[in-house]
């Protein structure tokens, strides 16, 4: 299994909602000076109307580490830049200090909708159907709420396969192909038991679904399930504090992005070939280099002196 899963548990079954989901994927793959990049997924979830959930359920297809799922909203809601980087639109936050949620309001002063600031105490880890279901709980109110998640380890690593080119050793020496397959409400992938607990409850139907992939300009795209909406520049001096990474070599990012509109699932494949040229990799191999340099020079004078001594023998 490897589709996550999206839905939530009513407070009320007999009443009739139709609750609107739109989802924000960012997967960051982050050079950090080592041979092994920094990954993790970003997840944005807004709610058109909250007020009969009960909870907001996710689940994830492996186990899951209570110290591997973070809200950070935190990591963002008090720099405007930020906020209006991550909806791509001129927004401002209005908070107030005693509660948890942050009302986002356009540039005609018009509510949009609320970021909230989940605790520790409102998320729970449930380790069922053969992976990890966390489940979240929100404010009940008829508006709109958004919430903000990052997700790392285990299910990172369970969606990513790293490859090496065949068509030439020395490629193979600098090169990395990775493949990202990235699911959301696969029924086909999901565990029958975990439907049935999904079919008594409530799935949510993705209205809107934006998947935005960000890695280094050095890293080469060459395969992914559909051509990508756009791509652009991103501004790493604004980000890296929000990634937890220290600006290296003064690195450019990439986005690309992906979107999808009123499904009721969504498979993102990506593939792609990263340049690891850094210095250990440039150093382990110019030892092995250095080393059969010797070898074959070594084995030269051997070969020489064995021919030598061939034809003096002869000449006698």
């Amino acid at each position: 299994m490897k589709s996550i899963a999206i839905w939530y548990k009513p407070i009320d079954n007999n009443i009739e909602s139709d609750e609107k989901l739109d989802l924000h994927f960012n997967f960051w793959k982050i050079p950090n000076g080592t041979s092994q990049p920094h990954k993790f997924l970003d997840i944005g979830i807004k709610l058109s109307n909250t007020k009969n959930i009960d909870s907001l359920k996710i689940y994830f297809p492996v186990k899951i580490k209570e110290t591997d799922f973070e809200d950070i909203v935190e990591k963002f809601i008090h720099k405007v830049d930020l906020v209006s980087a991550i909806f791509n639109e001129n927004y401002k936050v209005i908070s107030t200090a005693s509660s948890k949620s942050f009302e986002i309001k356009d540039t005609k002063n018009e509510f949009v909708f609320n970021i909230y600031k989940t605790s520790t105490s409102d998320l729970s880890f449930e380790e069922k159907h053969g992976g990890t279901i966390i489940s979240i709980n929100i404010p009940k109110e008829e508006k709109a709420n958004y919430f903000r998640f990052r997700i790392k380890g285990s299910f990172i690593k369970s969606i990513s396969t790293l490859s090496v080119p065949t068509n030439s050793i020395l490629e193979s020496a600098f090169s990395e192909i990775e493949m990202i397959d990235f699911r959301v409400n696969e029924i086909r992938d999901l565990n029958h038991d975990l439907l049935e607990q999904i079919k008594i409850e409530k799935l949510l139907k993705i209205q809107k679904q934006h998947f935005f992939f960000i890695c280094s300009k050095d890293e080469e795209l060459i395969g992914n399930h559909q051509p990508f909406l756009n791509c652009r520049n991103l501004e790493n001096y604004k980000w890296d504090q929000y990634v937890d990474i220290p600006k290296v070599n003064n690195q450019v990012y990439l986005a690309y992005h992906w979107k999808e509109a009123n499904v009721e699932s969504v498979s993102t494949l990506i593939k792609t070939k990263y340049e690891k040229n850094n210095w250990k990799t440039i150093a382990k191999y110019a030892i092995f280099a250095l080393i059969i340099a010797v070898l074959i020079e070594l084995f030269s004078n051997w070969l020489y002196d064995v021919l030598r001594s061939a034809l003096t023998i002869k000449c006698k």
